[in-house]
């Protein structure tokens, strides 16, 4: 009974702001940042039944949310299996790290994609990746971020039933140079990182080729770079497994932010492409003040990238680039498919970014992001829904939509 209250209570703490808003306002809201209550857990591999309950009032999701991975897996006896990792900070986080809507790493599962239940990890405050603290030199020391997550082997680490693999970022525990005065510093300087785990909630860091233990370090002229997400490319025979990695990097000598790539035949060791695969638009443009975290996806015989854009007045909205290789790409239209909603005190009326698309069998896909209102640093994440077949129109859920049929297997 006690159990049940507490679920009830931290259940009425999580809509709090929903229970404020209109359902107009509300329309997309999935998640917002949940302090304290009860969460169940995950006992171990092979396991996908939560059960208990751990009660806390500190966690790791209490004050912002960021950056999400969705994944559907399908089982025609289980059902279907929706997981969530995402981004978060807490309001105990250290107040000099960068104030961005990193922390701490977590996860939360669905049977819809739409109604999901937040999962307790064995990390501080109910985490399943934190900074590292075994490692002072780490290049992952002050905050973490999720930027994709994969179910597989690869040529280096073989699994016969797979592993997950999490494609994330970190910072240091250095200052970021040429920051703006009195701004918080610590852990402006990021970096990938490969993390490996049997269930998606029990984590290990998988050592890169620099000493910090990164995979992939910021070039020179580059701040930071962040947000991967790793892409498989087709091959034949015995042809060698090749993977891009998409990330965004902040230029030093534009100041603007710009999407970089890497490859690799193992996801472990990844050399940089020269150049960046997409930059700021034209003076004006809603992308004008830089392109940044994206998610790329196949649709029919050519790939899309979702990204987030930035213009000179600092509004972000998502565009859309396509390309036929992965390597080149090419803006579809002058404006943004996505933006913040206009309705007066929406929850994202002032920002949507950190786009993850999610294609459906019926030929529609689902748009989850992260979106800002005037309440100012908080985010939550939200989705919205195609329009059929075309991903260049989008409307928001709403609670009263019936869930369709669709999704990825694995």
């Amino acid at each position: 009974a006690r159990a049940c209250a507490l679920s009830f209570i931290a259940t009425a703490a999580a809509l709090n702001v929903q229970s404020r808003l209109t359902t107009a306002q509300r329309a997309g809201l999935l998640l917002s940042p949940q302090p304290a209550g009860v969460r169940k857990v995950l006992p171990g591999a092979g396991a996908p039944v939560p059960r208990g309950g751990v009660e806390s009032d500190d966690w790791w999701d209490g004050a912002t949310l960021g950056s999400c991975v969705v994944r559907r897996f399908t089982d025609e006896m289980a059902g279907d299996r929706w997981m969530l990792w995402y981004s978060g900070r807490s309001a105990s986080f250290d107040s000099d790290v960068v104030p961005l809507a990193t922390g701490a790493v977590g996860l939360a599962q669905s049977t819809d994609g739409v109604v999901w239940e937040r999962l307790a990890g064995d990390e501080a405050g109910g985490a399943c990746l934190v900074p590292n603290e075994d490692e002072w030199w780490g290049f992952d020391t002050s905050h973490v971020g999720v930027g994709d997550v994969h179910v597989m082997s690869s040529r280096v680490i073989q699994n016969g039933l797979g592993l997950y693999w999490m494609f994330y970022f970190g910072g240091d525990g250095e200052e970021l140079a040429n920051a703006p005065a009195g701004a918080p510093t610590r852990g402006g300087r990021m970096s990938i990182g490969v993390a490996l785990s049997n269930d998606g909630v029990h984590w290990g860091r998988v050592e890169g080729e620099h000493p910090s233990g990164a995979a992939l370090e910021p070039a020179e002229g580059e701040s930071f770079v962040g947000w991967p997400q790793a892409l498989r490319l087709p091959s034949s025979g015995d042809q060698e497994e090749s993977w891009l990695l998409y990330y965004h990097a902040l230029d030093e000598a534009s100041g603007r932010f710009a999407i970089g790539s890497a490859v690799s035949s193992d996801c472990v060791k990844w050399t940089r492409r020269d150049g960046y695969c997409l930059t700021a638009g034209p003076e004006g443009s809603f992308d004008a003040g830089g392109v940044s975290a994206r998610c790329v996806v196949r649709k029919g015989a050519e790939l899309l990238m979702f990204y987030e854009a930035v213009d000179a007045a600092r509004s972000h909205t998502i565009g859309l680039a396509r390309s036929a290789d992965g390597l080149i790409w090419e803006r579809i239209g002058a404006g943004p498919v996505f933006s913040p909603s206009a309705e007066p005190g929406a929850w994202d009326g002032v920002a949507v970014a950190r786009p993850w698309v999610v294609p459906m069998d019926d030929g529609s896909a689902r748009l989850y992001y992260v979106g800002r209102g005037a309440e100012g640093a908080v985010q939550r994440i939200g989705m919205a829904r195609s329009e059929g077949n075309d991903w260049t129109r989008w409307t928001r859920w709403a609670e009263e939509e019936e869930e369709e049929p669709g999704g990825e297997s694995a």
